[in-house]
């Protein structure tokens, strides 16, 4: 029977100051990406323990993030992944941003061929602010008209139609905006979603989002209080079958799916994928002001 698989990353032995390259690598058996090499994460003592503090810069988003992988010495059917997380005093979550998760095969979160989405996936968490999915509700009249719009420039229609189209376009985008100062929520407030990159995915651009809730209710996260989240993924050995993706939030369930998480067979869950960042890909992202994340622990276990 072969050894299953344990990892436990913490900080209570770590010497105050800088995150090292030479400790990092210790820890994670990995070079670090991007945020160790720019000082953006430390070791402190943080209420009568030692923690790793990360620092997000003003007016960044990914470029103000951190990045790094955990790589397993083989690809395990079924991982759990568990790790305390704390957002700093007065935390701004403007309209969301990237959590670590687990993945697998070529495991890509951004960028890339669409071979390589076909051939892996990644279960990153996200925070948001803003309920996308109202969002997206109010900007289907936007959406419609504006391809209206395009169809009448293909076409080479009079002007006049074109000109009538372009201001109902521009009434909808009004509409739109005003719609949108509803759907901002509590800036010290946000909700957690698991951000799913998989074969099967809805968009082509985007991950899918799978709500965190409990009892029916959307998961709140708020500055200074410490959050327990654990994910496990267990890989179906059946073509027909699905995958199963669970998570915890401070020991309560609130995620449950059946997923295709692969269409091959031939990779398994091969890492952690460390993201922190703000982002979106735009400046309605940005960090308003230098922002704080800590970390406690970081558990892993699987076969």
């Amino acid at each position: 029977m072969e050894k299953p698989y344990s990892k436990f990353i913490g900080f209570k032995d770590h010497k105050v100051g800088l995150y090292d390259i030479k400790t990092f690598v210790e820890d994670w058996g990995s070079e670090p990406r991007k945020g160790i090499k720019e000082k953006r994460c430390s070791i402190v003592n943080l209420k009568g323990e030692r923690v790793l503090q990360i620092t997000i810069p003003k007016g960044t988003e990914s470029n103000g993030g951190s990045f790094w992988r955990l790589p397993f010495p083989k690809d395990l059917m079924k991982a759990t992944f568990e790790y305390d997380i704390m957002f700093g005093h007065n935390f701004d979550f403007v309209r969301g941003g990237k959590l670590p998760g687990l993945g697998g095969g070529t495991s890509k979160g951004f960028g890339g061929t669409p071979e390589e989405y076909k051939n892996g996936f990644s279960a990153r968490l996200m925070w948001r602010e803003m309920d996308f999915n109202k969002g997206g509700a109010l900007k289907k009249p936007l959406t419609r008209e504006m391809n209206k719009l395009k169809e009448l420039i293909n076409l080479k229609a009079p002007k006049e139609k074109i000109l009538d189209q372009l201001n109902i376009v521009r009434n909808e985008l009004i509409k739109f905006e005003w719609y949108c100062r509803d759907l901002v929520k509590e800036p010290h407030k946000a909700f957690l979603v698991q951000y799913m990159y998989y074969p099967d995915r809805k968009s082509d651009r985007f991950g899918d989002n799978f709500t965190y809730k409990y009892k029916n209710k959307k998961v709140i996260v708020e500055p200074d209080k410490w959050y327990t989240i654990k994910m496990h993924i267990e890989l179906s050995k059946h073509p027909q079958k699905k995958d199963t993706l669970l998570a915890w939030v401070n020991g309560k369930k609130v995620l449950s799916e059946k997923l295709n998480l692969r269409k091959k067979k031939s990779y398994g869950i091969n890492q952690v994928m460390f993201s922190l960042f703000f982002g979106g890909n735009d400046e309605t992202w940005h960090t308003k002001k230098d922002e704080k994340v800590y970390f406690r622990k970081f558990v892993i276990n699987g076969k």
